[in-house]
Formats: structure tokens, sequence, C-alpha cells
């Protein structure tokens, strides 16, 4: 079926010899970010970062499942971080 996740099959992250997750599969796709959040679901260790959170709340937002937030403060990001949003 089209849109849904199996968590039958989760991803293995690359470890170090210590057991911790390697710097390399931390911050693959989030070098750019000036923030990075690290995340743990029962299945996964990862690390989000700002800029995607926030096209996940532009989305959302766009969506109808969350509040609108003012336009400004849209432009304000766009402009800080240099973002098409």
């Amino acid at each position: 079926m089209l849109g849904t996740v199996s968590m039958d099959n989760p991803a293995i992250p690359v470890r170090d010899a210590s057991g911790q997750i390697s710097a390399e599969e931390k911050f693959a796709d989030c070098c750019a970010d000036p923030l990075l959040f690290a995340m743990r679901d029962n299945y996964h260790e990862f690390v989000m970062g700002l800029f995607t959170i926030l096209q996940c709340l532009r989305l959302a937002e766009k969506e109808g499942h969350v509040p609108s937030l003012p336009e400004g403060w849209w432009v304000q990001l766009a402009i800080r971080y240099n973002l098409k949003l």
C-alpha cells in the first residue's frame, strides 16, 4: 500500500567500536543544519536537523494539522537560513 511505513524492517545504523552510532552515520544529511536533534524510537536512533523539522512543520501547517504561524515568522526563518520554505 502506498504511503505506509513498515516497522518490520528497521534501519540498522553503523556503530563504532564503543557501540555508539558513528559520526558519519549521525551527520550524513545534517552537515548544514545549525542545530541537530538526537532522536530514538523503539527501533532506531537517528539525528534530525533543524531544517528538516522546519520543513515538516511547514507541511503540517499547509495541510491543516497544526495552527498557522505568522507568515512573517516564516519569512524571518527563510532569510536567516537562506531556506525555501
